[in-house]
C-alpha cells in the first residue's frame, strides 16, 4: 500500500488493492485515535499517512507533515505508536518521516475541507 500513489483516507482504505485486512485495521486505528492537534480532523484525513506496512509483529508507518519544524512532530509520532501497540499482534512500530511527495492541501478531500472551515481554519 502506498499513498504516494494512492491517497489513503478513512473512507477508501477498504477499497485499496494489495492491502491486508490487518493493514486496513492499522490505518483505521490511526484514523480513529490520532487527531491533528491543531484542527478537528485525524492525521489520516489530513493525508499525512503515506504508507502502512505490517510484517510479523512489526509495523512501519511512512508519514509526512504539512510543514517542517512542526512542534507537534514527536507528540503525533508517540500517539501513532501508542495507538498501534494497543492492537493484538503489534510488537513494535517504526515511523519514517518522508518529504516526497511534499504535503499540500490537495491531499484534503471536500469533507475534510468542510470540517476545517467549520472549525475556523482556512483552506
Amino acid at each position: 500500500m502506498s499513498a504516494q500513489e494512492i491517497r489513503i483516507t478513512s473512507s477508501d482504505v477498504d477499497a485499496l488493492d494489495g492491502v491486508s485486512e490487518f493493514e486496513r485495521e492499522l490505518v483505521k486505528q490511526i484514523n480513529d485515535e490520532v487527531m491533528d492537534p491543531h484542527i478537528p480532523v485525524s492525521i489520516v484525513e489530513m493525508g499525512m499517512i503515506y504508507d502502512v506496512r505490517y510484517d510479523g509483529g512489526h509495523v512501519t508507518v511512512d508519514m509526512t507533515f504539512p510543514c517542517m519544524g512542526c512542534p507537534a512532530y514527536q507528540m503525533i509520532q508517540d500517539d501513532i505508536e501508542e495507538c498501534l501497540l494497543e492492537l493484538e499482534g503489534v510488537e513494535d512500530v517504526s515511523i519514517e518521516i518522508v518529504w516526497d511527495p511534499v504535503w499540500s492541501k490537495d491531499r484534503l478531500d471536500e469533507d475534510v475541507q468542510q470540517k476545517m472551515q467549520e472549525s475556523g481554519t482556512s483552506v
